[in-house]
């Protein structure tokens, strides 16, 4: 079929086809905008991962978190880093080993926070390409349905199957068909595609933040073990 057929057949095909197509021609657009924007996003949370943990290195100090929050602020490692070094500031600068978990608790409560408000903004979209996965084919089915009984409803008024009588109804019901496709492929592909990369981000960030706590208590260990060599010289 070329596009003169098929735009032959749209044109000469009821309402029911219309708004059928027209309603998957409107999700459609839709689905392809959170599909690039998506995609366009996650390429550079891909490419911010692999910079932090390149320039952090083994073992990192909050030092280093801090210098490059200040440069890579706008990722998501960045905004997960300045909430818990906020966290840090606000603690008092007196350290014991009886609070070393407490303020470790703290920190890694912040983080998951934040974590938690970068998965909410990876979400967003994902209901909409779920609800195109699921509501597309069963749009075009109405319309198929509706060509059918179209069909039938020649048949009866022509008391005769000719292929003449047939072919109309059935060119709009298998239009609704592509139609109801066309939306929910892209939609269902996308859909899975970007919930996995939702899941390795998760993980990513909940790894990167426990980096951040480790850090942090091995600051307060060596607070700790400075106050305790200064106290022995002393004595």
């Amino acid at each position: 079929m070329n596009e003169s057929d098929f735009l032959s057949l749209l044109l000469n095909s009821g309402i029911a086809t219309w708004v059928t197509v027209g309603a998957m021609f409107l999700l459609s657009i839709g689905v392809w905008a959170i599909l690039i924007r998506k995609w366009a996003s996650n390429r550079r949370q891909l490419a911010s991962f692999a910079a932090w943990e390149k320039d952090l290195g083994v073992s990192p100090s909050l030092q280093n978190f801090a210098k490059l929050a200040k440069t890579r602020g706008d990722t998501p490692m960045g905004r997960v880093t300045r909430v818990a070094l906020r966290e840090i500031e606000g603690m008092s600068q007196f350290v014991s080993y009886d609070s070393l978990n407490a303020r470790g608790q703290l920190v890694n409560e912040s983080i998951e926070r934040s974590v938690d408000a970068e998965k909410d903004a990876n979400e967003r979209g994902m209901t909409y390409l779920a609800f195109c996965t699921a509501t597309g084919p069963l749009i075009g089915l109405f319309g198929t349905v509706w060509g059918i009984m179209n069909t039938f409803i020649a048949i009866g008024h022509q008391g005769s199957a000719d292929i003449a009588v047939v072919a109309p109804g059935i060119g709009e019901a298998l239009m609704a068909v592509l139609a109801g496709l066309i939306v929910a492929i892209p939609a269902s592909l996308g859909y899975n595609a970007f919930a996995g990369f939702n899941r390795r981000a998760e993980s990513a960030l909940y790894n990167f933040g426990s980096e951040i706590v480790s850090s942090f208590k091995r600051g307060d260990l060596l607070a700790l073990e400075r106050a305790a060599r200064e106290s022995g010289a002393q004595g």
